[in-house]
């Protein structure tokens, strides 16, 4: 089929971003999400001193990306929570745009680019996701820009630019930092080592003021967080908690367990941080060592859990969730409703759909698996990272947009398959 004219296809952007704004204000109004968290409060900070600060004191243990981004959304529209929400409706929109232009350039087809920008425009997930109070959407957005640049670059200094791109993935969240070394062995093999330094290089220089300010900090390169999270998604309450519960019930657990050393301050410093870094991932790796078939098991799971046709966990949080550990993993939670039988409904019979199109689209591009090498890194990185943490619904966010591709690469065989039978019967 003939390549879309220029005009066409900005007709077709355009449209997509009008569909996915729409959507997602029109979500905000009703919904209207609660906004408050760390996050906020870490944003006022910048806004007041240009730290990285709660109660006061400094903290390495949050990656500044996000909190960056609100403290420029309240600069811009103030400290109305609602218009800071809706700049955020704004920008994760943006990703319906950068998705066409992925899809076209992968496929060599504007229409595959349509179909999956206008899937990304009312996906409920993404839609229910793009006003909360959490990072979701804004590394959703840029983890499309960035595999979009990243495939469509050719010269260095795109490449380079793909490279700022994934950067500010690794502000946001640092656990997307292996895409840097993977997406440079991928350039090196496609367009040679120049390329390779030249995203491996931009990218560290965006990182490298935000791992500077850490070490100076705490002697740590990476935000101090990941310790806990290792910890409560390994202890022995964590294989009985999912599919249930969230594993965020046990953050008082973690901290009950380094009450006996004296170093749960709170506000902690940044070298307490890291001190307490240090002793839960100490104790995980411990936890994971007695029991390795458990782990084993929980980790398969947890891979299941991350696509799983239903929401996860099964159960929300509230401000008055209370847990009761008791023995051999045993436990209680108190005031911890299960989700509405709609957000169930909706998004298993708006995922499901997505899922088995998307397996198909696999099937399809079986044989241009090396050209789609940088979504599988991406896919790869959250599976493993999920699986070794927590696999809860959300944080499988940032990478929907691989399954939109694939599920349109069908839908788009689909049209084509059955279109020239209905003009023949014309």
């Amino acid at each position: 089929m003939a390549a879309a004219r220029p005009t066409a296809v900005l007709l077709a952007y355009a449209g997509t971003l009008l569909l996915a704004v729409s959507v997602r204000i029109l979500y905000l109004g009703v919904a209207t999400p609660t906004f408050e968290s760390h996050y906020w409060t870490l944003s006022t900070s910048l806004l007041q001193d240009g730290s990285l600060s709660i109660g006061g004191v400094r903290t390495a243990a949050f990656e500044p990306g996000y909190p960056l981004f609100l403290a420029l959304a309240r600069t811009l529209v103030g400290d109305r929570v609602l218009l800071v929400q809706a700049v955020q409706c704004i920008v994760a929109s943006l990703g319906a745009v950068f998705l066409c232009r992925l899809a076209t350039a992968l496929s060599g087809r504007w229409q595959v680019g349509v179909i999956a920008g206008m899937i990304y425009a009312a996906y409920p997930l993404l839609v229910r996701h793009s006003a909360d109070r959490t990072d979701a959407a804004l590394m959703t957005m840029l983890l499309i820009a960035f595999a979009s640049e990243f495939v469509a670059a050719t010269t260095r200094a795109r490449v380079a630019a793909a490279g700022v791109w994934l950067g500010l993935a690794v502000l946001t969240r640092a656990m997307v930092l292996p895409l840097i070394p993977l997406g440079a062995a991928i350039q090196w093999r496609t367009r040679g080592w120049r390329a390779a330094a030249a995203l491996t290089l931009s990218a560290l220089i965006v990182i490298a003021p935000s791992a500077i300010r850490n070490y100076t900090l705490n002697g740590a390169l990476l935000p101090t967080r990941s310790g806990i999270n290792l910890f409560i998604s390994n202890c022995e309450y964590a294989a009985n908690i999912l599919p249930d519960y969230g594993p965020d019930i046990l953050e008082d657990y973690a901290v009950s367990v380094l009450e006996p050393l004296g170093t749960t301050p709170v506000p902690a410093s940044p070298a307490i941080e890291r001190t307490n870094d240090v002793l839960w991932t100490r104790y995980a790796l411990e936890e994971m060592r007695r029991h390795p078939w458990r782990t084993a098991g929980l980790k398969m799971r947890n891979v299941l859990y991350f696509f799983s046709p239903w929401l996860v966990p099964y159960h929300e949080p509230s401000a008055t969730t209370k847990i009761q550990l008791g023995d051999g993993g045993s436990f209680t939670v108190e005031n911890s409703p299960r989700r509405r039988a709609f957000d169930q409904i909706v998004y298993a019979v708006s995922y499901t759909p997505v899922l088995a199109l998307a397996m198909v689209g696999v099937w399809l591009r079986r044989h241009d698996i090396r050209r789609d090498a940088i979504l599988w890194s991406i896919v790869v990185t959250f599976v493993v990272a999920h699986a070794v943490y927590f696999p809860t619904t959300r944080y499988r966010v940032p990478i929907e947009f691989v399954l939109i591709f694939y599920a349109a690469i069908s839908m788009d065989a689909c049209v084509e398959a059955v279109a020239p039978r209905y003009r023949d019967r014309r």
